[in-house]
């Protein structure tokens, strides 16, 4: 039995949290993406996991200070297992004192905790924070960066290379907008209430006032971080994220060649995404979305429907475009029970297959008796061959 409705519909993408979703990157786009003067970019919605937008986003380059995000990552990880906390005391060692580049300014042989150091780190984006915090909680940098490595793997950053806790240049040290999105969105998801250290303006320490290098958070109220980066060899970047009502999106710019560049791209491609795309929830968790009948059931139809709620972020051009489409397996028949898979739920652009979910009986069915499915089977036969009969007149 084939079972087709028609619904509108967003974009969607990659399988997400608690929901599903379809693949952006597989719809025949009808957006004309903009083109800027940098290395690469992406655009993730954060609640499904979507890329709604990218140039260049799988290939590698040097992060710089975004770095500091994956370091970050560890210790905010190292803090929830217990194995750290905020209030712990650090002395600063000979190495964090002397790095070079931007700095928080500790003290050698000094005690800095923790929480100051996260401050020193996220905010001032300092080389001897990210020092500092490494060798607490792994001795080292070296042995730190290997934790770095470990991370990466769990979050399936798959072109992500780290060497250091700090994002000076080194030429093993290498990763990808696609991987910082990931990297973002874990961040967010798995750590919301750290992750409050992003949007905070300024921080002083040792009488030095500095102000966060991300001055999106001063021009756009609803940017709330995420990290900048910059060396010679890698350009400016930032790594940014942004919620209005309700919808939250990811963007990482790699490699442009000022600052102001890098602060207008991620701004406008910001913009962009709130101004091209929506996010709807399209169906619910076990509401009913077709009748399948059903062959030797006491019941002749059972209710349909999918396990987990299915989201769609989509171009808004692409809303009336989106087709849904249930097949049901053919031949169905009882005993069916609750939550069994009973066919596939598939999404259509145009004639293009985004992607398919399977779909549950909502209801048992139970099987009738021999005698009734005797009847039944009679019934069917007969009426095959009255059909055969008229069609012959």
């Amino acid at each position: 039995m084939k079972t087709t409705m028609f619904k509108k519909i967003f974009k969607i993408c990659a399988i997400a949290m608690t929901t599903v979703s379809l693949s952006f990157a597989q719809s025949p786009s009808t957006l004309q993406l903009p083109e800027y003067a940098v290395k690469s970019w992406i655009i993730m919605d954060y609640d499904t996991g979507a890329v709604l937008a990218e140039y260049n986003s799988t290939v590698q380059f040097e992060p710089a200070s975004i770095t500091k995000v994956m370091t970050d990552y560890v210790i905010a990880d190292a803090i929830e297992k217990g194995l750290i906390n905020h209030n712990d005391q650090v002395l600063i060692s000979s190495k964090s004192r002397n790095m070079p580049g931007s700095r928080m300014f500790v003290e050698e042989g000094t005690l800095v905790s923790v929480d100051n150091l996260l401050q020193g780190l996220i905010v001032q984006s300092g080389n001897d924070a990210a020092v500092a915090l490494a060798e607490h909680v792994a001795v080292s940098e070296e042995a730190f960066a290997i934790k770095m490595n470990e991370k990466a793997a769990e979050l399936g950053m798959k072109k992500s290379h780290f060497k250091n806790a700090s994002g000076l240049p080194d030429p093993e040290h290498l990763t990808t907008a696609y991987d910082l999105a990931i990297l973002s969105r874990a961040l967010i998801n798995n750590f919301p209430d750290h992750y409050k250290y992003y949007s905070q303006k300024t921080f002083t320490w040792n009488n030095i006032k500095q102000n966060n290098r991300n001055t999106l958070l001063w021009e756009d109220p609803s940017v709330d971080g995420i990290k900048t980066g910059h060396t010679s060899s890698a350009g400016y970047a930032l790594a940014s994220s942004a919620e209005r009502n309700g919808f939250r999106v990811i963007v990482i710019v790699m490699g442009a060649d000022t600052e102001a560049y890098r602060q207008r791209v991620s701004r406008e491609l910001i913009n962009f995404a709130f101004n091209n795309f929506d996010r709807k929830q399209l169906y619910s968790a076990n509401e009913v979305i077709a009748e399948a009948n059903v062959l030797h059931g006491i019941e002749k139809q059972v209710p349909v429907g999918v396990s987990e709620s299915i989201t769609a972020t989509l171009p808004r051009v692409q809303y009336d475009n989106l087709k849904a489409q249930i097949q049901i397996n053919p031949g169905l028949e009882a005993p069916i029970t609750k939550g069994e898979q009973i066919g596939n739920l598939e999404f259509y652009i145009d004639k293009h297959l985004l992607y398919s979910f399977p779909v549950i009986a909502l209801d048992n069915v139970e099987k009738t008796g021999i005698f009734h499915r005797l009847w039944n089977s009679f019934l069917i036969k007969l009426n095959n061959k009255i059909n055969k009969f008229k069609e012959a007149l």
